[in-house]
């Protein structure tokens, strides 16, 4: 027998209402898309900008939904099909969330940061082993992850659920739904900065994950900056640090990367990802920590982590050819830029290097300058070729004056990556760096058909 089930009562207390004189009936879950939704479910009619899910009620009806969460009456539905009328339907998403999450009262882990936070709930998930529940894709923001809550197994008695935000008190608010009892956050740096406006507004938007933990709560933070750690232990949970750095509570002892993983020593046990780039040691080890905290003995996660596979396009390592193309343009930020041009380096031992970078998003104010911040970062690597599109080919322009044969701008990825074909010998290392919405991965392809037959 199902331990929750949706009756029209739970329904009506989750969303203070009362009872409109309906037949009582049970649901068979929740759904926001009424292209999807299964036979007997309810379906909560979220309004975008775009759209008014009032609109599709009768789509919903025609699936088999019994009864719908609207913040209008819709037109024309059956005289039992049930209504939940509320101010916001978004909200009421999450009170259903809520009321999930503390009817099934799993042990839930909670995950943000600027940087790493999807690979490390994947790593987390898959380090707890069985019994565990990860949040699917990026089901991080204010609709994804009361989905997740919503979509979580009722056998599941660990739930992993990522947090991400672009405004100030989102994760505060997806914090309170969650009510997590451990806390991660794998990195703070200047990402996000048209909602956050600054450095410390990512820093306090991350640190509302720590500060709404459930009495109790435990936290691992990033080892830099130190005002992570510094603000994290000021809301008197324990909290400890994780990383690379001598200082750091929970470190490897031992750790290498080469084009086919990473490895790493913690605890006198060899831990090994596919993969490449220090920042992965990092998301594992968060990964581990989580699970031996929780119980789990240390061997079996090494085991599990060894079979582990990791999302794509972050510091994946693609053969082509002779060619080694470092797959990272999952997301871009400053921090994640360099650190990626610091995993070239390492990559190329002795290989000509180049880049294809493109526009890191959602900077706000800050962008042209953080630019050219990594603009210079790519210079003082001495980086062979480096061909650039968006605000990329403006950065350039301030940055340090620099061979022009070595560096490449094109109107688009395609002209860019034209031009940086040509003048590739196919050896090389080459970096692909931007942000998610500029869709480098297109670029693969290119690669393959050039490069791959040699």
């Amino acid at each position: 027998m199902p331990r929750f089930s949706w009756t029209s009562e739970r329904v009506r207390e989750a969303l203070g209402l009362s009872d409109a004189g309906f037949t009582p009936r049970t649901y068979s879950g929740v759904s926001t898309d009424s292209r999807t939704l299964e036979a007997g479910a309810l379906f909560v009619a979220l309004r975008g900008d775009r759209f008014d899910g009032t609109d599709f009620v009768g789509a919903a009806v025609e699936r088999g939904a019994l009864g719908a969460v609207v913040e209008r009456r819709p037109t024309e539905v059956p005289e039992d099909f049930e209504l939940f009328e509320v101010s916001d339907a978004l909200a009421a998403l999450g009170q259903l969330a809520s009321a999930r999450r503390r009817a099934l009262d799993p042990t839930v882990v909670g995950i943000t940061g600027t940087s790493g936070k999807t690979t490390t709930r994947q790593l987390t998930a898959v380090a707890l082993g069985p019994g565990a529940y990860a949040s699917p894709g990026n089901f991080n923001n204010l609709v994804g992850v009361p989905l997740s809550i919503l979509a979580a197994p009722e056998e599941a008695n660990i739930w992993v659920l990522e947090l991400a935000s672009n405004q100030p008190g989102e994760i505060a608010h997806l914090t309170r739904m969650a009510e997590p009892d451990y806390a991660v956050v794998t990195s703070v740096s200047e990402g996000h900065l048209e909602g956050l406006r600054s450095f410390q507004g990512v820093l306090d938007e991350k640190l509302s994950l720590v500060a709404g933990l459930a009495p109790g709560g435990r936290a691992l933070v990033a080892d830099e900056p130190e005002e992570l750690l510094l603000q994290a232990r000021a809301h008197g949970f324990d909290v400890r640090t994780v990383g690379l750095n001598d200082w750091a509570d929970e470190r490897p002892r031992y750790w290498s990367t080469s084009p086919d993983g990473v490895v790493w020593t913690w605890k006198e046990v060899e831990f090994e990802l596919p993969g490449f780039g220090t920042h992965l040691i990092q998301d594992g080890m968060f990964a581990a920590c989580v699970a031996e905290m929780l119980g789990v003995d240390i061997e079996a996660i090494a085991e599990r982590l060894r079979q582990a596979e990791l999302p794509p396009m972050r510091g994946e390592v693609r053969r082509i050819g002779e060619l080694l193309l470092l797959v990272d343009c999952y997301n871009a930020n400053p921090s994640s830029f360099v650190a990626a041009i610091d995993a070239l380096n390492a990559l190329a031992a002795g290989r000509r290097r180049a880049v294809l970078a493109g526009t890191m998003l959602e900077l706000g104010e800050r962008s042209g300058p953080l630019h050219e911040k990594v603009a210079e970062a790519m210079l003082a690597a001495g980086i062979e070729l480096v061909a650039v599109v968006g605000k990329f080919a403006e950065a350039f322009q301030q940055a340090s004056a620099r061979d022009k044969e070595a560096l490449i701008v094109g109107e688009d990825l395609e002209s860019a990556y034209r031009q940086l074909s040509h003048r590739l010998q196919g050896t090389e290392a080459v970096l692909l760096k931007a942000s998610r919405g500029m869709k480098f991965e297109r670029a693969i392809p290119w690669f393959e058909n050039d490069f791959g037959t040699r």
